[in-house]
């Protein structure tokens, strides 16, 4: 039987520093496939992905707050947007959140680390990420998660554990 510490959905790697070894298209589109299972409110997407190699654009994108100057590095940025017109409040935040960990469990699951910087509903960080990204302004909120092949041992979150189960019979 499979150990619950061998099972990559149970834990999630958080990686501030990646090796220069790029990301394969196809272990993007794995991600994003991932990310697109999430429920959706009145089936319809509310988000949408832009993957970001470009080196200049990912140090202009990590000056979004003072903690993310790591994603500068990574070898994929990806920017979950979440437009206005296509959000259904309050579901459009719920579905970002189950999209976003999706990404993440699937990162982990290709062997590849990554973090979420957090989805950015503040006024100056919108605009800053939608000047950068040169989209209009219709966007409700925006997270960024830089990811690639860790270039260290990194620490693994164990998000299961059996001993906080309550069994009621």
């Amino acid at each position: 039987m499979e150990s619950c510490s061998e099972n990559p959905i149970f834990k999630r790697a958080s990686v501030r520093a990646w090796t220069d070894q790029p990301v394969s298209r196809e272990q993007i589109i794995d991600v994003l496939k991932a990310g697109m299972q999430a429920p959706s409110a009145m089936n319809s997407q509310p988000w949408e992905f832009a993957v970001i190699t470009n080196p200049e654009m990912k140090t202009r994108l990590a000056g979004i707050s003072p903690y993310s100057h790591f994603a500068a590095g990574a070898p994929v940025l990806l920017a979950v947007l979440c437009r206005k017109e296509n959000s259904c409040p309050p579901y459009n935040e719920i579905d970002m959140g189950i999209c976003i960990e999706n990404l993440l469990l699937e990162i982990t699951a290709l062997g590849l680390g990554g973090v979420c910087l957090g989805v950015a509903p503040l006024k100056d960080r919108m605009k800053y990420m939608a000047d950068v990204l040169q989209l209009d302004e219709t966007l409700e909120s925006i997270a960024l998660v830089p990811f690639g092949y860790p270039k260290q041992d990194v620490h693994v979150t164990e998000r299961f554990d059996p001993e906080r189960i309550r069994w009621i019979e």
